[in-house]
């Protein structure tokens, strides 16, 4: 087994954690077996025993390891969803019969592949405009196995848990919420673009997205300040472009559009929505610069519409940084936890967070072609 080496920059048991968690969905041991020992894995990772504990601890509370004492950490047995092998997906943005939009619909096709491999299937239920106590009795009376929940309102989060229901929130996140929540690493994965910037000698950079309100809004602006607080540098207000909501991609082309026009521009932007990027991109070339080498922009994505959405914008062209993540790992988790919930209600609840990757221009082709 090739030992994988850590990333640095990041919290080391965060890390082992992330590095563990991969081998076990990857496999990687027979259920049932133990990890190896401790000093083990310091060896391997070349990590403290107490960073390899922490770790540890963190997929005891994520329900993928037991604590025997005396032996070591073991995988825990598998488990199966009680009733049934259907799982809901219930988005509360969506209309009933409506089509789904396509961030949704890429999240929606992730778990129906996971579920496949498990022999089981997703139910996809848009519920806006109904009343959320009458969601929750249908879901119960078609006797699904859990509910994948794509929200953050408070009245779906008070209904799942009084639903007795396993229940997980996926891309979105609850402050006060009693349940397990699978979302992408909003703050890590700005943080990451903000850095890689700074190291390629820029200066003065732009942020171009909301910054307040929900978790994916405030969390991203929280990464990318924390990399520019780290080198006593912080975003110009004259340079965040802020549009209304994360779909405003006209009104964040035309933002950018402006804060291109000033002397002092900006020569960097982090763009941390994908019509976002398209926008800051599009106001780029309109404004006769060079995306590259005047304007750097690092954007974001799932993996999917890297290349169905954001590769035909750029065909022939310089690709922009992106930082991307990947809706099956996400859907793995979440099942992962529907599975862990059903069988030990009284798991203590856990936030995942789903890993952002940063893909340079220069490995654009590669990602592409599934490499």
């Amino acid at each position: 087994m090739k030992t994988k080496a850590l990333e640095p920059r990041r919290n080391l048991a965060d890390n082992l954690a992330d590095a563990l968690r991969g081998l076990i969905l990857a496999a990687e041991w027979t259920p049932n077996a133990y990890l190896p020992a401790e000093r083990e894995l310091c060896e391997r990772y070349k990590v403290s025993r107490v960073t390899v504990r922490r770790s540890l601890a963190r997929l005891v509370d994520e329900g993928l390891l037991e604590a025997i004492p005396y032996k070591g950490y073991r995988l825990r047995p598998p488990t199966q969803l009680p009733v049934s092998r259907t799982i809901a997906y219930v988005l509360a943005q969506a209309e009933p019969g409506a089509r789904w939009d396509r961030t949704h619909a890429h999240i929606l096709s992730a778990f129906q592949r996971v579920q496949v491999e498990q022999n089981g299937s997703v139910l996809a239920v848009g519920t806006l405009g109904r009343p959320t106590a009458e969601v929750f009795r249908e879901l119960k009376d078609a006797h699904v196995a859990g509910a994948v929940l794509d929200t953050s309102r408070d009245d779906y989060v008070a209904t799942a848990l009084d639903s007795g229901l396993p229940c997980v929130i996926v891309d979105a996140f609850h402050d006060a919420a009693a349940l397990d929540t699978v979302i992408q690493d909003n703050f890590g994965g700005t943080r990451i673009a903000a850095e890689h910037l700074m190291a390629r000698g820029h200066a003065r950079i732009g942020w171009v997205g909301p910054t307040r309100a929900f978790a994916h809004w405030r969390e991203r602006f929280a990464g990318a300040r924390a990399a520019l607080h780290d080198r006593r540098r912080d975003f110009a207000p004259e340079d965040i472009a802020e549009p209304a909501d994360n779909e405003a991609q006209d009104e964040a082309e035309a933002l950018v559009a402006r804060m291109l026009s000033r002397a002092d521009r900006p020569t960097a932007l982090v763009c941390p929505w994908i019509a976002m990027t398209l926008g800051a991109a599009r106001a780029v070339r309109k404004a006769g610069l060079a995306l590259g080498r005047d304007v750097e922009v690092v954007g974001w994505s799932n993996e999917i519409e890297y290349r169905e959405v954001l590769a035909p914008e750029f065909l022939g062209g310089e690709m922009p940084a992106v930082m991307a993540w990947r809706p099956d790992e996400m859907a793995l988790l979440a099942v992962g936890r529907l599975h862990t919930r059903a069988a030990a209600p009284q798991t203590p609840c856990c936030r995942i967070s789903v890993k952002v990757r940063l893909i340079e221009p220069r490995n654009a082709e590669r990602v592409l072609r599934g490499v």
